[in-house]
Parts: structure tokens; sequence; C-alpha cells
């Protein structure tokens, strides 16, 4: 059974009057059907429209876009209107519905209908959330009638009317033939009375609510008006392909354009991590605007067929949820660059800013299908986990079979072996391996911030701080904007001893990326370091919040616990750990603190059983906690020469701080070339 999900504008028309016609002429009421068939089947494909199913006299259709749906029920309704042989009504919802064979279903079905049987003969009413995409727009007004709760539907749906030349204007509050009310006796006196005062209610009621407007801010209203006016999020576009596998492709699409906009040294642009956490969950856009602090929100829809591609953008203002721009592209897939341009080209003309002066696609032109590859790649390595990233590698080293000579699928695969090494699903070679690759990137074209970024990650975890540092200080000069880049500079920070310059960072990264796991956890690890423990529960617990089976936000608020002597809350949650590496090493200092010797000791060896090869730093921190010291610097010793990945994160740590007066613990952060105080 083949099914979707998919951001859709869904589209009911029903013929007014055509029941009691039916019942009078039955052969009339069949030429108006097949006429109705004739008028509507052609415009909603000339507005790439797909007629879903006849209901009896209404028809069920969808579109890509609002705009699309609105400008085919316009034009529909002017053709009804103007043969006088019948007249519609139509309702129109967006909303994120599902395709199933050759039927579609879901809430925005049920609203389209609903609020189709409400408007008017010979008009057309729309949704908020229509409203919302199609306001000013290609000379389209639409006029405010009501919020009303529509049945089986949750929460209360505003309502307007399409205004435009043809078509249906608002139906008049109350009885629309009353030029003769004043004459009809006392009983109508009395209506007209009570209507003179409604009326005189509701002119107070506007003039007080509009002084209020004026002299106060709802809080939503206020929040919005302090985030800064240039700054924008770029929301997953939504997959409109009949294959539903072509979802890499809308992702990456919407990747790049966020990428485009980052460059923009003027411009705050919310991190893929953030942006992408909205996917596929239909919330109001100025809520996900007030949650990721920003004044506008980019979004759209793309439909891959084949070699064609077709991509429908809008640029929404979030204070009041007006729609700046929007526009539709039909391009062939070698003109996907192209296209990526004009479309960040007019967001930056929308928001008043400079040019742009370069984009990653001029500096590094790709062939087509080592492009689509490479999306591919990146749709998996956002998962992070295992597989995923084995996934990704797979798909990049495809890519430069095609294209041996492009420098993003040669950053792309850095980035992968960095990933694999430093979480210890491959040996450390995985970092020379990734040094190669972000060399060989860096060799094409030195313009790849991730390139930079890559080789100084693998420099990193070699303690190769300066090399560290001048390729992170060269991605981030080409793109100032990148949560990660300033994210990663904080874990040298951290490294190096800096702990206040790091939370700096991190907190800097946060206001980019706010809705990322892992910038909250390495948060909390400097307030750790700091001992500033009540911030570093509140990181560690946000990290959780915001993905509950994140690996090691649990093991590190025991380890807080633990310091704040709450022996048996930190064994609690190191029973949650999800990654059985962090769990093991996180029960084992539980018991310690306990007093379960005899646990404790069978939680170690097994541990050491299990793990020695790639968790030598682990296995020293037990050892540290458990106050055996020269077990702690043979493990240590161990975890040097090995150059654990984790070993970054040695100095100021607190299970070590009883090692710190030790000579071998001053050797080994001189053999690191780490600083002294």
């Amino acid at each position: 059974m083949s099914q979707s999900r998919q951001l859709a504008a869904i589209m009911f028309t029903d013929i007014v009057g055509y029941t009691a016609l039916m019942g009078k002429d039955e052969q009339k009421a069949f030429e108006l059907l097949n006429k109705n068939r004739q008028i509507q089947l052609p415009i909603i494909e000339q507005y790439h429209g797909r007629w879903i199913k006849e209901l009896g006299d209404g028809i069920l259709a969808s579109f890509n876009t609002a705009s699309d749906a609105v400008s085919a029920a316009i034009k529909i309704q002017q053709r009804c209107n103007s043969s006088k042989e019948f007249q519609l009504r139509i309702g129109i919802d967006l909303g994120e519905v599902v395709f199933e064979n050759n039927d579609v279903f879901g809430d925005g079905v049920n609203i389209a209908s609903r609020i189709q049987a409400l408007a008017p003969p010979g008009g057309i009413w729309i949704s908020e959330a229509v409203h919302h995409n199609v306001a000013n727009k290609n000379n389209i007004e639409t006029v405010f009638i009501k919020t009303e709760t529509l049945k089986n539907v949750t929460d209360p749906v505003g309502i307007f009317q399409v205004k435009t030349e043809g078509i249906a204007a608002p139906v008049p509050i109350g009885n629309s033939d009353n030029k003769n009310l004043v004459n009809k006796g006392p009983y109508y006196k009395k209506l007209l009375f009570i209507a003179v005062g409604l009326i005189i209610i509701i002119i107070t009621g506007y003039l007080i609510n509009t002084y209020l407007k004026k002299n106060t801010k709802k809080p939503f209203d206020a929040a919005i008006e302090g985030i800064v006016d240039k700054s924008i999020a770029v929301l997953p576009f939504v997959n409109m392909s009949n294959d539903k596998d072509q979802e890499y492709f809308s992702d990456g699409l919407s990747e790049e354009l966020l990428n485009l906009l980052a460059k923009i040294p003027e411009l705050k642009v919310i991190g893929r991590t953030s942006s992408f956490s909205f996917k596929g969950k239909n919330e109001d856009l100025r809520s996900i605007a007030q949650k990721l602090g920003v004044a506008h929100i980019l979004e759209g829809s793309v439909r891959k067929d084949g070699n064609k591609i077709r991509v429908s953008a809008q640029l929404i203002k979030a204070s009041d949820g007006s729609n700046l721009w929007s526009d539709t592209y039909d391009r062939n897939l070698e003109d996907i660059f192209k296209m990526q341009d004009e479309i960040a080209g007019a967001v930056v003309k929308q928001l008043k800013l400079k040019l742009l002066t370069m984009t990653a696609n001029v500096a590094s032109p790709m062939n087509t299908e080592a492009y689509n590859l490479l999306l591919q790649g990146n749709y998996f390595l956002d998962k992070r986990d295992k597989e995923s990233v084995a996934k990704a590698l797979a798909f990049y080293l495809q890519a430069l079979a095609i294209d041996s000579l492009n420098a993003r699928s040669w950053a792309a695969v850095a980035t992968c072996f960095n990933i694999q090494a430093s979480w210890g699903w491959i040996d450390r070679k995985g970092f020379e391996e990734a040094k190669k690759a972000a060399i060989r990137a860096i060799d094409l074209d030195d313009k790849q911030a991730e390139a930079h970024r890559a080789f100084g990650e693998a420099k990193m975890y070699d303690f190769d701080w300066e090399g560290a540092e001048v390729e992170y200080q060269k991605a981030l000069k080409l793109e100032p904007g990148n949560p990660d880049v300033i994210r990663i500079i904080g874990i040298l920070a951290t490294s190096l001893g800096h702990l206040d310059k790091a939370v700096h960072l991190y907190k800097q990264s946060l206001t980019l990326d706010p809705i990322r796991p892992i910038t909250y956890l390495h948060l909390g690890i400097d307030m750790y370091y700091l001992n500033r423990l009540d911030e570093a529960i509140v990181a560690f617990k946000k990290a959780l919040e915001l993905n509950p089976r994140f690996p090691r936000p649990h093991t590190f608020l025991g380890e807080v616990y633990l310091l704040q002597g709450k022996t048996e809350i930190a064994l609690a949650e190191m029973q949650q750990e999800t990654d059985e590496t962090w769990k093991g090493y996180g029960i084992s200092l539980a018991y310690q603190a306990l007093g379960r010797q005899k646990e404790a000791d069978e939680k170690l060896r097994d541990y050491i059983a299990k793990f020695q090869n790639g968790n030598a730093y682990e296995i020293a921190k037990i050892y540290a906690f458990r106050g055996e010291k020269n077990k702690a610097f043979e493990w240590l010793e161990k975890a040097y020469k090995g150059r654990a990945a984790m070993f970054i994160w040695f100095k100021n740590n607190p299970v070590f701080k009883n090692l710190e007066s030790d000579p071998r613990y001053t050797a080994l952060l001189k053999k690191m070339n780490l600083p002294l105080d």
C-alpha cells in the first residue's frame, strides 16, 4: 500500500443547491455535474493540482502550494459565476495530510470541507494557514471573517474570505433584506434597537482594543519584537515527490539554502539541527520562530521527477505571519546550483542585506550525479548513529568515484572519519584518514569551511592545539555564522583550560542552533569543571529534554550528583544511560561511592574485559575515583599512547582532582602540550 505524508493545500468545492435540484430535475442536475467537471479539471491541472475524487457534487483536490490552490479557486469561481448556470462554495486549508493510493486523509481535508460548508454561494473561504501564505500576494486580497470551532477539529480555526473581482463578498451580519425593517412594527423596532445597541458595543470595544494594542504588548509579540530583525530559520522543505525516498533531496536543498545564507555576516541563520527539529510537525510558524529566536522563516516544497525538479519557496515574517516573498521554480537538475543562488538572493533582497558575494556552488561546482550522492550521504550523516555514518561514508565515496576532484565530497569523507574515530567506532587511525581527506579537499578548494573544520578536528585529537586553532579560525572566517564551528572552538578552549571562554562560545553557538543536545552537553561539562553544579544540571537535563536517548548526559548528571554527595540519585542516573560503555563506567563509580565494594570491583573487571581497547581514558577515571593513583596513571599512559579521543577533556576534570598534586600529572600535561596553570 503506497502511503506518503506531505504538506499540501486541500481544496473542497460544492455545488450550491444541488440536492434540491436533484429532487426537482435529475437530468438538469447531471448536466450541471458534468459542466462542473469540465470547468474544474483543466483549471486544477493548469495550477499543478491533483484531482483526488468526487463526493456527490463535491470535488476534492490537492495542490503543492497554497497560492496555486487559491489561484485555481479564483479562476474556477470566476468561470462559474460568469456562466450563471450554478454556483459553488469553496473551502481551502493548508496542512500535513496522508496520501494513500488515490485518496487523501488528515485534518486538512476535514477543515477544507467544514470551511466550504460555511462559505457563501460563489465565495472562497480559506483557513488562517492559507491566509498567511497568500495574503497580499499576486493581487489576492483576504478579509477576516471569524474564528470558528469546527466539528472534529481540536483547535478553533481562523477563517478568511478571498476578495477579488468576480468573487462573492463576505455575508453581512444579520438579515441582509433590511430596508423596510423600521416600518414592520414594535417587534422589528425592538430588533433594530438591539442591533443599534450591539453596533455601539462593537464600536466601543474596537476603540478600546485599538487603544490597548497601541499601549500594551502580548508576551509573544514582545518576544518577537525583541528578536534581531536580520534573522532567519530555513525549515526542511517538504518532499512532494511521488517517491518518498526522495526525502534526502528535499532535506539537502534546505540545508544548501541554509548554508548559503549562513555566509552572510550580518544575517543570523539558525543551524540545521534546530531548524530540522520541526520536520513533520504541523506547528504554528510564529511559535517556531519564537522557539528559534528568529524574525523570519523560509519554507517550501520540492517535487523531483527524474531530472526535473519543481521547488516552491516562501519567506514568512514571523511577527504577523505575512508572506514577504514566494516563488516557484521549474528546472532541470543541472540548474540546481543556479536556482539555489536565486532563492538565497531573493531572500537577501527582501531582508535588505548586501547581495551574496560568494557561494559554495560557484566555488566548487559538482557533477549532478555526484551531487545527488552527496545529498544522500548528508541525509544519513545527520542521523549520527554508527550504521548511518557508515552509510553516509559509502555515499560520499561513490560520489568521489564519479567526480574525484570535488572538494565537498572529500570534506564530507573527512567528517565521517572524525566522527567514527572520536566515538570509538573505528580505530583512531581514522583521524589520519580524516587528515588526508581534508588536505585533499583544501588543495582542491581552500574555501571549503567544512574541510578546514574537519582538518582542525583531526589535529585537535592528535593534541596539535595550535594547528587545530589555525584551521578552526579559517573555517570561522569562511562561515562566521556556523554554530558547529563555534561549538568545536569551544571544545578546544575547554581542552586548553580556558573554561570561561568555552562557556561563552557554547552559549554563542546555542543562539544560532538553540535546539542542539550536544552543545548543551558540552556546556554542562564546562559548568561541571567550573564547579557551577546547578547550572551543569540544568544544561544536562536540557540535552535530555531535547533528546531523551542522547548518550552521556545521564552519566555526567550522575557525576555531578556524586560530587554533591547524592549517591543514590547518581546511581539512578547512571542506570538510565543509553550508551553501554558510558553506562558501565558510571555504575562502577556509583557502586564505589555507595560503598558496595564487591559490586564495584566486579563492574570494573567486567568493564576492562569488554572495553579496554577503546576506553583506556574511562578506565583511568574509574581508578582515579577509587583513589588508586598508580593504576590511574598506568591507564592514562595507555590512553595517551593510543591518543584516546576523550583525552582532550583531561585538563580540569573533577574526577582527576586527586591526581593534580602528583608530578606525573604535570608531566602528562607537558607531553600533551597543555598549559600548566
